[in-house]
């Protein structure tokens, strides 16, 4: 990432991600054209949640909900819970391994987005949560020639030091934003495998920001629960744009 993050494109990119939480498609779509974006469509299940669009900024979009809590029905609520619970090592090449519940069933979001988007145009993916989980495993389906960035907003840890050196490039297009002590940013809180991208991350503290290694983040803590929510990440963006 670089070191002097672009704060009006990251609230714009945290705006999306906030929107995309919206369980009803109509005042999905009607979100994301009110922030400027064409949209190409939606996937939505009991595990998963997208919008493929062609953002303001006219960059090809893949923005991905994170864990449907208070959003949606019963049945999408429990599916995306599992998926965050289940942090299970899951091998997808000789030695490199990624968390299960995020991987369950991704390969079809990006299937489905991939043929939307066309042949030639660069992509972006971001996303929440665990839809910023899902965003650091995006390199096991676009390739880097195709992938125009990656934003990954309070990812729960994702994959193992094997999978981060596997894809260097992708991960060099990558910026990882954590807000302040956010546990579920921490989670799994005790992992033998999996990990952050052990590169860059940009910290969002309390009075201002700062990119950070993952052992130089203090951690979660779970006194801090609101620092996961997409409000407060959005709240923190736009006090730096404004500054």
């Amino acid at each position: 990432m670089a070191t002097d993050p672009d704060f009006p494109a990251l609230l714009a990119s945290i705006t999306r991600c906030n929107a995309v939480y919206e369980p009803d498609q109509d005042r999905a779509f009607a979100a994301f054209e009110l922030l400027g974006s064409r949209v190409l469509g939606r996937y939505c299940d009991t595990r998963h949640q997208a919008v493929a669009h062609i953002a303001a900024d006219g960059v090809a979009t893949l923005t991905i909900s994170g864990s449907r809590v208070s959003e949606g029905s019963t049945s999408d609520t429990l599916g995306d819970l599992f998926e965050d619970v289940d942090f299970t090592p899951l091998a997808v090449a000789d030695g490199v391994e990624v968390a299960t519940g995020a991987h369950d069933g991704l390969g079809a979001v990006f299937t489905w987005a991939l043929g939307l988007f066309g042949d030639t145009a660069l992509i972006r993916v971001e996303g929440h949560s665990l839809g910023g989980q899902r965003t650091h495993l995006a390199p096991l389906w676009v390739t880097v020639e195709r992938l125009h960035s990656m934003i990954a907003w309070a990812p729960p840890k994702a994959a193992n030091d094997a999978f981060y050196a596997a894809y260097p490039g992708h991960f060099a297009k990558c910026t990882t934003p954590l807000h302040d002590r956010d546990p579920w940013a921490a989670w799994p809180w005790v992992s033998e495998t999996l990990e952050h991208p052990p590169g860059a991350l940009l910290w969002l503290r309390q009075d201002g920001w700062e990119v950070v290694t993952r052992d130089q983040w203090p951690g979660g803590d779970i006194l801090h629960a609101s620092d996961h929510d997409p409000a407060g990440y959005l709240a923190a963006v736009r006090a730096l744009v404004a500054a």
